[in-house]
């Protein structure tokens, strides 16, 4: 990191932090994240030392202000402004009360718990209206053909498969274009 430029080198540093404790935050013990900050801030030092080829003594009465270490630098306009290391704690955050369980999709609503084609068929209901009636496949050449405006290509679409069993009623309205 000596060959970065100041500014990247504590923007390196504060993001390895910040990101360090936003994984670990949410975990009981969560301030024994002082001793790798401590580490950080130790590893820092000694980076802007070893650039500057000067001890670690001389970079911290150069940079650090009223107890904060920071690097100065200038806008575009010509202001000067601070990159400031990170110095805001580590609290222990609070666990939403919302239900963090991970959702599998629905898919028994699309698929009807099938997605075999002989299962499909085997199950003798119609994947369109429900009805159990004979059965007939609908086939489609291509799935980006598909324009998602009709109730069976969105079904089609939300399942990946070029087939739909329907009924022959469903069948004659697909392709007759009346069926929405």
């Amino acid at each position: 990191m000596r060959n970065l430029d100041d500014l990247e080198i504590i923007s390196q540093y504060n993001s390895e932090i910040m990101g360090f404790y936003n994984y670990y935050s949410i975990a009981n013990n969560s301030c024994v994240i002082d001793s790798f900050y401590n580490i950080m801030e130790y590893s820092m030092y000694k980076t802007y030392a070893g650039k500057y080829r000067t001890s670690k003594k001389k970079i911290i009465a150069k940079y650090k202000k009223n107890g904060v270490f920071a690097i100065p630098y200038k806008n575009k306009r010509g202001y000067t402004f601070y990159r400031e290391f990170y110095d805001k704690g580590f609290k222990c955050k609070e666990v939403p009360d919302v239900n963090l369980n991970d959702r599998l999709p629905n898919t028994i609503a699309i698929t009807g718990g099938r997605n075999g084609l002989i299962t499909r068929l085997q199950a003798r209901v119609s994947e369109l209206c429900g009805s159990t009636d004979e059965l007939e496949m609908h086939h489609v050449r291509k799935l980006k053909n598909l324009k998602g405006k009709s109730d069976w290509e969105v079904k089609m679409i939300a399942r990946k498969r070029k087939t739909l069993a329907v009924c022959i009623k469903c069948h004659h309205k697909i392709y007759a274009g009346s069926i929405d």
